[in-house]
């Protein structure tokens, strides 16, 4: 057998390259691609809600909006506030109502003295002791609990409920009444785990004791907050008309907002409605309570429209789809869906203040509320997310289309710009090569 010819293999060596051509190819390509994938991203991001916003007919000053009801699906076409835009419409979502109204006045009171605020404040489900029915704590409940599919709340301490109408007992202890209880739902009396769900019509509030009310004639009540003061005369902020003063009377009414400033004994109000005034003969002791003041001010209290409108003549919309967005999602990904949750989702079920926060809304639709609108960030960031990709992509493809001109390779494999290199051979010529070598 005859022995194998080998064949020596020729090293193929490439030669090192400019390194300032391969950095600019290679950043250029890099930013290329990084704009394209921005924009793409961008139109579903910016691009596609700011000219929906654009035409929106949106109005840009805001209105009131108060949550009426809120309600877990499990599949719906909408949603209020969705995690990630992309996957927006499927899975379970959460849907908030609100009542759709004008702003109220905004009132300045004068001359003011002895100025309280208290805070009532009611049952926060999230940090509250859980009575969970399924793992039988619910077999020694005593008081008034509210409770959502077999998880109760003490609500005893908090609110005072009125109530006249109750279903049959339910025991729940032992197995057979961990069954029983295990799904209920609503508002409950117990005794030793002996419960009697109250049915409607009940009225149930904050105790909230010892707001002080001696020589108060002021009074504004704003969600869980009581504002308390003796004034002089109170001024419309817009029209500066007069609207009350302190002639044996206590004004009342339900505000947003209340600032008190104590160099000048000035207390700012801001979306006052149901204004009202009160006998000071009907204000007797030294101390009242949240329940009180505010069956006084819708039962008693005389409504005069003169000092803040009556919510009902303001009224937009008795019940508007609420949205944190125009397209109800964010993309943030920081769990902003659940702190928006926990703030406008409020409608009083636990009986505690309804949510109440300045929304916007469109002439043209009526039936749906948004909660963040600012054309002007819109118009910014539009601006900004459009022309800074498409300028570095231009940019890119400009430079990268004058490598490709300028630039050849050589018979040594190597890249050079034509205008340093001969023509026939592809290599540097002489005067090039020793400025080259120079640099």
């Amino acid at each position: 057998m005859g022995k194998k010819k080998q064949v020596a293999e020729e090293d193929l060596l490439i030669p090192p390259q400019d390194n300032r051509i391969c950095g600019t190819i290679c950043v250029c390509q890099m930013t290329l691609i990084l704009s394209c994938v921005a924009v793409v991203y961008l139109t579903v991001a910016v691009y596609v809600p700011a000219n929906k916003a654009f035409s929106s007919g949106i109005e840009t000053d805001p209105v009131m909006c108060i949550t009426t009801r809120s309600a877990m699906k499990e599949s719906c076409n909408w949603t209020t506030c969705g995690e990630w835009c992309l996957s927006k419409g499927t899975g379970a979502c959460l849907q908030i109502f609100v009542n759709l109204r004008q702003n109220g006045s905004s009132l300045q009171f004068q001359n003011c003295t002895n100025f309280v605020n208290k805070t009532c404040y009611g049952i926060d489900t999230e940090v509250a002791k859980n009575f969970t029915c399924i793992k039988e704590e619910c077999k020694n409940l005593t008081g008034i609990f509210n409770c959502t599919k077999g998880v109760c709340h003490n609500i005893t301490d908090v609110f005072e409920c009125e109530f006249h109408n109750v279903d049959p007992v339910m025991k729940c202890s032992g197995r057979r009444g961990k069954v029983t209880c295990m799904e209920i739902n609503g508002l409950f009396s117990c005794n030793k785990g002996g419960c009697e769900k109250i049915k409607a019509p009940y009225n149930c509030d904050r105790r909230c004791r010892d707001i002080p009310t001696r020589n108060k004639n002021v009074i504004l009540l704003s969600g869980d907050n009581v504002f308390l003061s003796k004034c002089v005369y109170a001024v419309n902020s817009t029209s500066k008309e007069e609207v009350w003063n302190d002639s044996d009377n206590i004004l009342m009414a339900s505000c947003f907002k209340a600032n008190y400033t104590a160099n000048t004994g000035i207390i700012d109000a801001i979306d006052c409605v149901n204004g009202s005034t009160l006998s000071n003969k009907t204000m007797l002791g030294d101390l009242s309570n949240f329940t009180y003041l505010a069956y006084l001010h819708y039962a008693e209290a005389e409504l005069n429209r003169s000092i803040a409108p009556f919510d009902g003549d303001l009224t937009i919309s008795n019940e508007s789809r609420l949205m944190i967005n125009l397209e109800g999602c964010v993309n943030t990904l920081r769990d902003e869906c659940k702190d928006f949750f926990r703030v406008y989702a409020k409608d009083g079920s636990d009986h505690n203040a309804r949510a109440r926060f300045p929304c916007f809304f469109s002439p043209m639709d009526v039936g749906q509320a948004v909660q963040r609108f600012d054309l002007d960030i819109e118009y910014k960031q539009f601006v900004f997310a459009f022309f800074v990709p498409v300028i570095l992509l231009v940019v890119s493809c400009f430079i990268l289309t004058v490598c490709q001109k300028s630039i050849v390779v050589g018979d040594d494999s190597k890249m050079r710009f034509k205008c340093l290199t001969n023509e026939d051979t592809g290599k540097l010529n002489p005067h090039n090569e020793e400025n080259t070598d120079a640099l």
